[in-house]
């Protein structure tokens, strides 16, 4: 469970690799111009915030590994919560986003399934580590 869990935190810092290509393949210079500038801002802020607690999620579990992997029960706590989080992701991924418009290449394609993939995994690993 403790590699599995280490793999699950290599896997939140590469979805920051994809977050990163956002702006760029998404246009949002051209898509956000026409918000408000504090919307905008906002919009940043709240991106920023999302990449901190993915950084958080990652660093906690390479460094606490070995206490979620046990199922000590603040770790359990923790797997639960960000089990929810992902499980949150994934259900936007399939109930609220649409993103044919935007999947124009096979690369965008392959990105947007294995992110789902990954997505899922997260759930299932630690909603595993928490029970």
């Amino acid at each position: 469970m403790k590699s599995l869990l280490q793999l699950a935190a290599s896997l939140q810092l590469l979805i920051l690799i994809a977050s990163a290509l956002a702006p760029r393949v998404l246009d949002w210079r051209r898509n956000l111009a026409a918000l408000h500038p504090f919307l905008r801002k906002l919009f940043w802020v709240y991106g920023s915030f999302i990449v901190m607690v993915i950084i958080a999620f990652a660093a906690l579990t390479f460094l606490h590994a070995d206490a979620m992997a046990t199922g000590e029960p603040v770790a359990r706590s923790l797997c639960i919560f960000i089990a929810i989080f992902w499980g949150a992701r994934l259900f936007v991924q399939f109930a609220i986003f649409d993103p044919r418009a935007f999947l124009t290449h096979r690369f965008y394609q392959l990105g947007y399934h294995a992110l789902t993939f990954v997505f899922a995994f997260l759930v299932f690993i630690y909603g595993k580590a928490a029970i």
